[in-house]
């Protein structure tokens, strides 16, 4: 059996064979489920961590309602390589740097925030949130997405770009939730060179999880009320500082990887 026979044939696991089609029914199941409970919130968008009862009705809850049709579809459908690949992907020299200076974020993030600002009851809503959107976007993008992009023996290379663009202008949907479209643009360039970095914490150990964990701790750390003056500048900064990193590591992939293909057998080259 040939490498692409084995990878668009239903096998004896799947309920529905992965494919880029039943990825966007999904995506779109869930945005609909979020944006629906979010929407309905009647609290704008720059207020939602505000506080704790802002934050659970406009984010935890629409999560808690994303998580479960991310639950329902990956138990149902029983696709492999969700969770974990085949085979760890090779992680080239400098593709180590986004992942160190994406963990420098979180870790300034959290020193500059204006903990003041913060009660208890909105920094246990924080966590609740930030853990929720660690697993349900990775699940979807880093895991559902990208899993449906692996077939038809597409090379790597786009897979990454795919699915971090994709990651990257899903945020567009917040324009429906009020934000502002100038910023909404923004945040989406922004997220689509976290796509990039989040990719890598999952190809660093071939583990979805990896990538779940940066992910929670950089929303946990990005929803604490963001400090002003000279230490928003030094936010900024690392903030710009890991999109650069961002691009130069995808360039390398798109590179390097245009030849290399995930396969039922492991990471194969063509």
């Amino acid at each position: 059996m040939s490498s692409e026979t084995s990878l668009s044939a239903p096998t004896a696991n799947w309920r529905i064979a992965p494919s880029v089609p039943v990825a966007i029914g999904v995506f779109i199941a869930y945005v609909v489920v979020f944006i629906g409970l979010s929407s309905t919130s009647g609290i704008a968008y720059d207020d939602w961590f505000d506080s704790g009862a802002n934050a659970v009705r406009t984010a935890v809850i629409p999560l808690v309602g994303g998580c479960l049709v991310l639950i329902v579809f990956v138990v149902w459908a029983r696709w492999d390589w969700v969770f974990k690949d085949p085979e760890r992907l090779p992680m080239y020299g400098f593709l180590w740097v986004p992942l160190a200076l994406f963990a420098v974020g979180i870790v300034v993030h959290l020193a500059v925030a204006d903990w003041s600002k913060t009660s208890a009851d909105l920094l246990l809503a924080i966590l609740a949130a930030g853990l929720l959107v660690g697993f349900a976007e990775e699940t979807l993008f880093r895991g559902i997405i990208l899993r449906s992009l692996r077939t038809n023996l597409r090379p790597e290379a786009w897979v990454m770009l795919i699915s971090s663009l994709w990651f990257g202008f899903f945020h567009l949907t917040n324009i429906l939730n009020g934000s502002p479209a100038a910023g909404v643009v923004n945040q989406c360039l922004q997220a689509s060179a976290a796509g990039v970095v989040l990719y890598l914490f999952r190809r660093v150990r071939g583990l979805l999880v990896v990538g779940m964990v940066a992910h929670g701790l950089w929303d946990m750390s990005v929803f604490v009320p963001a400090p002003t003056g000279t230490l928003a500048v030094a936010d900024l900064a690392v903030q710009v500082l890991v999109v650069l990193s961002a691009l130069v590591a995808a360039i390398i992939m798109l590179r390097r990887d245009r030849m290399m293909t995930v396969t039922s057998t492991g990471v194969q080259t063509r």
